[in-house]
C-alpha cells in the first residue's frame, strides 16, 4: 500500500551483503519474477519476510526496515537491488476484478511518483557493474514505461539490460519488444506482471 511508507530491505551480510532486495509490494509472484532475472539463488519472500525465511531456513539474511522514498543507509556497494514496486495492482484484475473500483487517475500519478523515488533512492546503493530490477504487478503504462524512461532520462550511469539477457533462464516469449518482462493473462495464463532491468555501466 503506498501509505505504507515502510519497507523490508533484505541483504546478505554473510556474503558481504552483494544482493539487496526492496520488498515494498504483497506479490510474492513478483518477487519470483524478478528473482529471477537478477539473482540465480533467487530469494523467497512473502507477506511476511520472517515467515518465509524462515521457511526456506535461510539463516544469512539480516532484515532492516527503512524507507525507500528516501535515502538508504548503505553505499554503493551492492551487486544486485531488486524494487518491488508498491502499484495499482491492476495487473491482477483477473483474480482481484474488484480492485478496478479501488483505483483512479490519481491513485496512479501517486504511485507513479512514489516509483520513480524508490528507484532513485535504489540506485545510489548498486555497486558500478551491478544491477537494478524494477517489478510491478501493473498493466498500466504510467507505472511501467513511463517509470523507467523517466529513471533512464535521469540516471546516465545505468543502461537498459534485456530481461532474458539478463537471465537466459527467462524465457523469450516473456519478453517484450523493448526488452521488459512482461506476462500476459490471455497469452501465458498468469496474471499481468511487469520488470525492467538495469546495470549500472558508470558513475551515478
Amino acid at each position: 500500500m503506498l501509505g505504507d511508507a515502510w519497507t523490508y530491505v533484505l541483504a546478505h551480510p554473510a556474503q558481504f551483503a552483494t544482493a539487496f532486495y526492496v520488498h515494498v509490494a504483497l506479490s510474492a509472484t513478483a518477487l519470483a519474477l524478478a528473482a529471477a532475472l537478477a539473482i540465480p539463488a533467487g530469494i523467497v519472500a512473502a507477506r511476511s519476510p520472517r515467515i518465509a525465511l524462515a521457511a526456506v531456513g535461510a539463516a544469512n539474511v539480516l532484515i532492516v526496515q527503512a524507507d525507500v522514498t528516501t535515502s538508504l543507509p548503505f553505499r554503493a556497494r551492492f551487486s544486485t537491488v531488486i524494487v518491488d514496486a508498491p502499484c495499482s495492482g491492476l495487473g491482477t484484475l483477473r483474480r482481484d476484478p474488484d480492485i478496478r473500483w479501488r483505483r483512479d487517475a490519481g491513485s496512479l500519478d501517486a504511485l507513479a511518483a512514489a516509483q520513480r523515488q524508490m528507484l532513485d533512492q535504489a540506485a545510489r546503493v548498486v555497486a558500478e557493474g551491478g544491477r537494478l530490477v524494477y517489478a510491478t504487478c501493473s498493466s498500466e503504462p504510467e507505472e511501467n514505461e513511463a517509470v523507467v524512461e523517466s529513471f533512464l532520462g535521469t540516471h546516465a550511469g545505468f543502461t537498459p539490460l534485456r530481461a532474458d539477457l539478463a537471465n537466459p533462464a527467462v524465457a523469450g516469449e516473456l519478453v517484450d519488444s523493448r526488452g521488459h518482462l512482461r506476462t500476459e493473462p490471455d497469452r501465458h495464463g498468469l496474471e499481468l506482471f511487469f520488470g525492467a532491468v538495469f546495470e549500472r555501466s558508470g558513475q551515478l
